[in-house]
């Protein structure tokens, strides 16, 4: 015998099931393909806070990471670093940058240095590490709080050099 709202309600409930089944399924992770370059790297901003163990007192050197290419900021000059592997295996290739000197030039001249030496990068925790020379640079993923520095100060010495008149 038929049962015009028995019918209708279980008419319902199926389909609400359906649906959440459905709704469950698109949340699902997509898996990531190993072959992909970046598959494990998220890719985008990242602020550099340690060189070879050493935690930074002042983090000024930044970045953007994308399978081609890192992109950035040292407290001296930008850079631009063509990139190639796949992770873990990490190849950077000739670094550009406009070589002004200022007060950070020894820390950037590490910096660039170990990019250099580098043939490992991972990612874990929110941190990435670009390794295998003598120092590993280690970074936050994020970016500065503000365009004048991580404490609200310009910490862009090409700038204090020429407010102080040199």
């Amino acid at each position: 015998m038929f049962h015009p709202t028995g019918d209708a309600a279980m008419f319902r409930q199926l389909t609400a099931a359906a649906l959440a089944t459905l709704a469950l399924a698109a949340c699902e992770p997509t898996a990531t393909t190993p072959d992909d370059p970046y598959s494990t790297i998220p890719t985008g901003d990242y602020v550099l806070f340690n060189i070879g163990g050493e935690v930074l007192s002042v983090r000024h050197t930044t970045m953007t990471i994308s399978p081609e290419q890192m992109v950035g900021r040292t407290g001296c000059n930008s850079f631009v670093v063509p990139v190639s592997g796949t992770p873990p295996e990490f190849v950077a290739g000739p670094i550009q940058s406009a070589g002004q000197t200022c007060r950070w030039s020894a820390q950037e001249t590490k910096f660039f240095n170990a990019l250099r030496q580098a043939n490992r990068i991972s990612y874990e925790d929110g941190v990435l590490r670009i390794s295998g020379g003598p120092d590993t640079l280690t970074f936050e993923y994020g970016h500065l709080a503000t365009p004048a520095g991580p404490i609200g100060r310009n910490l862009n010495p090409n700038d204090q050099a020429a407010a102080e008149g040199q």
